[in-house]
């Protein structure tokens, strides 16, 4: 007769799995905590959708199309040049969904974040030709407590780019 041993994990082996998870744990879950480092991005990645929505109308319509950020209000929208608000349905055929206007301060999904430091030539408008080209280039900030990112368009190209501000 002979004696199968039975195949099982060591104490050790258990505890060094325990101890990696342990470490994984510590350096993941602050990450998931500050949630407002996530709510500023995805308010970077929205504002830079509207701006790529709004260069391509402009283009795809042959007229120019701008887009109107409101600091004290926390919001922005996209606009004709005779600043009359474009609907949701004129943009992607959406019946009944309204004006093309993104409100910080009542979007649930963007709760605390603020647009802060707008500067497009000294305006809060940025405006696309024809072309795609911006009048002028320009930045706006958006920020969630010490969490900032800066979108910047580039004239001429009308490249738009966002970077974390240094101390913000």
């Amino acid at each position: 007769m002979t004696l199968r041993r039975a195949k099982a994990y060591t104490l050790v082996e258990v505890l060094i799995v325990v101890t990696i998870m342990a470490i994984a744990a510590a350096v993941v879950v602050p990450q998931m905590i500050q949630s407002g480092t996530l709510s500023v991005q995805a308010a970077g990645r929205m504002v830079i959708a509207d701006i790529l929505i709004a260069q391509n109308e402009a283009v795809a319509q042959q007229a120019n199309r701008r887009v109107v950020f409101d600091v004290d209000n926390n919001r922005y929208h996209l606009a004709l040049p005779d600043g009359s608000v474009l609907s949701k349905a004129w943009i992607n055929g959406d019946t009944g969904s309204g004006n093309y206007i993104v409100d910080f301060g009542n979007d649930q999904r963007f709760a605390g974040v603020r647009l802060t430091n707008v500067d497009f030539a000294g305006g809060n408008v940025l405006e696309f030709d024809a072309l795609g080209a911006p009048s002028n280039g320009g930045s706006v900030d958006v920020e969630f407590e010490q969490h900032q990112y800066r979108i910047t368009v580039t004239p001429v190209t009308g490249r738009v780019t966002i970077a974390p501000v240094e101390g913000g």
